[in-house]
């Protein structure tokens, strides 16, 4: 069995993370960005490229980037740090975790959740993202008529999240599309497309995207 890797972080770095060990209650961003400026969360973050770019673009929202792979999120760090701003932070937890658990109700203008894994094989779709309590407590946690942003490679994917996030009762559709744009170079892209993103538009695959609507009250029984 290999050992689990642990990074050691430099003082320049660690300001840009929370430490998950030292979490016993809900997640205040008043005291962790020291505003009270709308909060987005990236849920998936990998190597930062969307929510570095997000948090230079708009500096009057404050972003929390979710990422469990230390190997990736140590990238993404470090790249905060290459060009400091105080409305970005990372937690190296579990996302189904920090949601049921960590945020509290009303709290998040928007959820960007961008080429998870789409767990193909039949034994593994349970793990997929979109499960109906993962999504009561993420409606629970988005403030009114904020927005949950989805992107995939994947079509059978994307047609299990619209459906489960519909079905669920605490979402309008507000928007979706089918892009079949092909990029030879990065420079091509936008500054907030993902790593992956840019990955499948140069392998020439379809991406598919929504954005949905947090309901203002729970649908009648």
């Amino acid at each position: 069995m290999c050992a689990k890797t642990i990074y050691h972080y430099p003082a320049e770095m660690e300001s840009y993370l929370i430490p998950p060990g030292g979490i016993d209650e809900k997640l205040d961003f008043e005291i962790i960005f020291g505003n009270t400026n709308p909060v987005e969360i990236e849920i998936g973050t990998g190597k930062g490229r969307f929510i570095l770019a997000e948090s230079l673009n708009r500096p009057d929202t404050n972003f929390l980037g979710i990422e469990r792979s230390l190997k990736f999120l140590r990238i993404a760090v470090l790249r905060a740090t290459q060009t400091p701003r105080s409305n970005c932070t990372f937690l190296n937890l579990d996302a189904d975790m920090v949601v049921k658990l960590l945020i509290r109700p009303h709290s998040i203008s928007a959820y960007h959740v961008y080429f998870p894994d789409p767990w193909p094989k039949g034994r593994h779709q349970k793990r997929r993202l979109f499960n109906p309590r993962f999504l009561e407590k993420m409606a629970e946690t988005l403030i009114d008529k904020g927005l949950l942003h989805v992107k995939t490679d994947h079509a059978d994917y994307f047609s299990y999240a619209n459906e489960s996030i519909q079905q669920s009762g605490r979402f309008d559709l507000l928007d979706h599309s089918l892009s079949h744009e092909i990029l030879s170079h990065i420079d091509e892209a936008p500054d907030t497309a993902t790593h992956y993103e840019i990955k499948f538009r140069k392998e020439e695959r379809q991406i598919y995207s929504a954005i949905f609507q947090a309901l203002n009250s729970r649908p009648s029984a």
